[in-house]
């Protein structure tokens, strides 16, 4: 299909799809926070603080959707500020949890807005505000009139930490006549590895802009605490013995926890030192989460409520984490860590963060999203996936069991994990080189 007919049937079509999806949207957006927050800046209207603030432009325009991707934004971000401290940097974000991430950062020359939803008058007008020179689109974000105004003003776009899952590439190659046509206006593709490649080419992005930097996302696993709140704040006020077993739960979806409350419940007969800590993918299941812990007959306390500073006279069973951006740092104080969305729901979560803090790692059947890096920990036996719920716990009831064992696997998953440190760096010099080839071309004005 060529390109101007494939660009008009696209903008007659989104705006239908849009709309037809538009309940489902707001629904979720109202569990999470106000729907209409920054509806103005989603449809390309901006105020006079923002513009001024903007001023005649940036040097860099990032757009991420949620949390995962803003913090491998950052990531970069902090390469690229260690060469060049007085870039400017604008970064849009899609996701109220993303935009609470992005603005903690703290980074006085980046802009956080949200982003402008794909419709080629909103996209012309952030185009217009920012007049970038560079464009990044962290991972998977590619926006046909995001690519297709970028071109027309020059602004070449570079796909960073790319992957593709097997639905979306088979959505690619279903399609091609479509998708082959857009992809081809991205300038760069930085891929996660060598094995993405091939799936990326047979997808239909262009091979000879495809370059492998490594997986972000150990980069975004080895960033400094910066600011948080140290879990030695308020842990010790939970009670809990010093030489206590923890079970740590990261990012649970429905489902999930009741499976691990059973478990555990199951496991405290021959460990009675053994503690839970159920940290839920999203925290405003909290209520529910903690329902089914009283209903489990098992006591729990609330990390909010730990936070009020005082030491509880008995030892709960299970600690309910129900904050956000606090789960990285309590990596350290597992003895065994399980991850959630892989059990009850499909494509997982990102487990890196407890390699990196070198513990052994419990993964259900369903880790499509990161289906790479299961295959090299498993590779070396630096993580164990388990089959169904029996499984999990039998591999739970063996780690607890032996401590040489939980050595061995958080020794292999800490090596797997400082091996790939670094991408952040080997794109930050891309970007900047991007960037140079670019810093003696005036931006396009309308």
């Amino acid at each position: 299909m060529k390109v101007p007919l494939l660009r008009w049937c696209y903008r007659l079509a989104f705006p239908v799809v849009a709309g037809v999806l538009s309940p489902y949207y707001v629904l979720r957006l109202s569990k999470r926070g106000n729907p209409r927050e920054g509806l103005a800046e989603r449809m390309g209207f901006y105020s006079p603080a923002t513009r001024s603030r903007i001023g005649k432009g940036v040097d860099l325009w990032i757009h991420a959707v949620s949390v995962g991707e803003v913090l491998v934004a950052l990531a970069l971000l902090r390469e690229l500020r260690k060469q060049s401290p007085e870039l400017r940097v604008a970064l849009t974000v899609t996701t109220i949890t993303g935009r609470r991430v992005a603005l903690g950062a703290n980074d006085p020359g980046t802009t956080v807005l949200w982003s402008p939803i794909d419709f080629p008058g909103v996209v012309k007008r952030a185009f217009a505000l920012l007049r970038p020179r560079a464009l990044v689109l962290v991972e998977t974000e590619v926006w046909p009139n995001y690519l297709w105004e970028a071109k027309r003003r020059k602004v070449p776009v570079l796909l960073l930490n790319a992957r593709l899952s097997p639905e979306t590439e088979r959505w690619y190659r279903r399609f091609p006549e479509v998708c082959r046509p857009i992809l081809r206006e991205l300038s760069l593709v930085l891929a996660q590895a060598p094995e993405d490649v091939d799936r990326l080419v047979g997808a239909g992005f262009p091979p000879e802009r495809i370059f492998v930097t490594g997986n972000l996302k150990y980069d975004v696993a080895n960033l400094a605490s910066g600011g948080a709140e140290p879990p030695r704040a308020w842990w010790d006020r939970s009670g809990w013995p010093a030489d206590a077993l923890i079970l740590l739960a990261g990012s649970t979806h429905p489902g999930e926890e009741e499976i691990l409350l059973d478990l555990y419940r199951k496991a405290r007969q021959r460990y009675p030192n053994l503690r839970l800590v159920l940290a839920p993918r999203h925290v405003e299941r909290s209520g529910a989460i903690e329902a089914l812990c009283r209903k489990a007959g098992l006591s729990v306390v609330l990390r909010t409520e730990l936070g009020k500073g005082s030491v509880r006279a008995s030892s709960p069973d299970v600690l309910l984490l129900d904050t956000t951006g606090e789960l990285r740092f309590l990596y350290g104080k597992a003895t065994v860590v399980f991850i959630g969305k892989s059990l009850c729901a499909k494509g997982g979560q990102n487990f890196l963060e407890a390699a990196c803090a070198g513990k052994p790692i419990l993964v259900g059947p369903n880790m499509q999203n990161f289906e790479m890096l299961v295959r090299e920990f498993r590779n070396e036996h630096a993580i164990l996936q388990t089959s169904d719920r029996t499984e999990l716990g039998l591999r739970l009831e063996e780690l607890l069991r032996s401590k040489s064992l939980r050595a061995e696997f958080g020794k292999r998953a800490h090596a797997i994990f400082v091996r790939n440190v670094g991408a952040a760096a080997r794109a930050a010099a891309i970007v900047s080189g991007l960037l140079r080839t670019r810093s003696g071309d005036p931006p396009v004005e309308s």
